[in-house]
């Protein structure tokens, strides 16, 4: 933890990409802060799922310290020297659209656990701490953890996920999460070194086809990414001498009933979502079908992740704040919503030093300018323009 005096001290509850990406921007300035994970520290949890990375890049380099590894080492196919390309097909057609890198890697597609323990370098994250509640009192803040402990600062964070207590506390309880009507179909796929470069030949990254279920003629999209190149020995690990890649995939379909607790997938079996994945796409070109030929029922995610969303055009101002999911979740898309925390916590570590710690009306005013600032960033963002990096260019 980092000290300067004249700066807030700040509690950031949650150590995922946007709380750890404002850690080091404040590490960075010598500002001091405290981070709290909830899950404890051997805790294996799946860390998500690949993260697009393009308008934020040069702001991450200039916000961490020199002591950082290379931050493009996160980049999944850092270790075989090929591009970032991200595709989008139509099933009866030979059209390529989509996203690809210029080789200068100023977009790239970061796996997730890479990058996470990338942001934690240096970082001394204290787990185990599940928040309970939170109290503003004068000019501090302190939040109370499950196990008895508790912290005070002069700001908090919320950066705990679309499941944010802070969120709460700051709405009094209320809870503006939307569940969405699209509703996903997921596992994940072992491919050897020549079916990797098979998909690959596709896209280099992922890609998305759009297409017709053969069951029932609905509008489907069948989202597939590479996640992790393994090494010969059979570890996961980006480096060469590969054998094979570790990719994983969406069937995204909509039902009016989706955003409803008893819609079928949230109680189907693994067999059942297996099975209704095979009929859906058994008419799709072959060589879309790489990855879904190897599904097994034992890798299929079950019960499926469920599709929220979260918009608030603005926020009480107060020595309380959010980032990231928790305060603007969305439907996944190319991985941006980890690119967006993690812009988010570089943008508020700059509004967080631009005032002294007793400066109240200052601190207000630019917690206010970045709430503000960052509800109109997401929708530029969110467009998919932004430092050259557009959506469907033809490939």
């Amino acid at each position: 933890m980092s000290t300067n005096g004249s700066s807030p001290h700040v509690l950031i509850l949650g150590a995922g990409l946007g709380g750890l990406a404002l850690a080091q921007a404040l590490r960075k300035r010598g500002v001091s802060y405290e981070i709290f994970e909830r899950d404890t520290h051997d805790t294996e949890r799946r860390q998500g799922w690949t993260v697009s990375v393009h308008s934020m890049i040069d702001d991450m380099k200039e916000s961490v310290c020199d002591d950082m590894p290379r931050f493009t080492t996160v980049d999944h196919l850092d270790s075989v020297g090929i591009s970032c390309e991200f595709a989008y097909f139509k099933h009866d057609s030979d059209e390529k659209m989509g996203l690809r890198d210029d080789g200068s890697q100023s977009y790239i597609w970061a796996n997730r656990a890479t990058l996470r323990n990338w942001l934690m370098t240096h970082i001394d994250v204290q787990y185990d701490k599940r928040a309970i509640r939170i109290e503003e009192v004068d000019k501090k803040v302190t939040v109370h953890f499950k196990d008895g402990t508790s912290a005070t600062g002069d700001l908090l964070v919320g950066a705990e996920g679309v499941g944010s207590m802070t969120r709460k506390h700051i709405l009094k309880g209320k809870d503006l999460v939307q569940p969405e009507t699209s509703y996903l179909v997921s596992g994940d796929v072992h491919l050897t070194k020549e079916e990797m470069e098979e998909q690959m030949s596709l896209s280099h990254s992922g890609f998305i086809v759009e297409f017709p279920g053969a069951e029932d003629g609905r509008l489907y999209h069948l989202f597939m990414s590479l996640d992790t190149i393994a090494p010969t020995d059979g570890t996961v690990h980006t480096r060469p001498g590969h054998a094979g890649a570790d990719y994983y995939f969406h069937l995204t379909g909509n039902d009016d009933h989706a955003d409803r607790d008893d819609f079928w997938t949230y109680s189907a079996t693994a067999e059942q979502l297996h099975d209704f994945l095979k009929r859906q796409c058994r008419d799709l070109p072959p060589r879309f079908r790489g990855v879904l030929d190897k599904a097994t029922v034992e890798r299929m995610k079950c019960p499926p992740v469920r599709l929220n969303t979260l918009i608030m055009e603005s926020l009480p101002v107060s020595r309380v704040t959010l980032l990231g999911d928790a305060a603007h979740c969305m439907t996944p898309f190319r991985g941006e919503g980890g690119c967006h925390a993690m812009k988010d916590g570089l943008d508020l570590a700059r509004a967080i030093c631009s005032v002294d710690q007793d400066d109240e009306e200052g601190l207000r005013a630019a917690l206010d300018a970045y709430q503000k600032g960052d509800a109109r960033a997401r929708v530029r963002r969110g467009g998919g323009v932004e430092q050259g990096v557009r959506v469907r260019h033809r490939l």
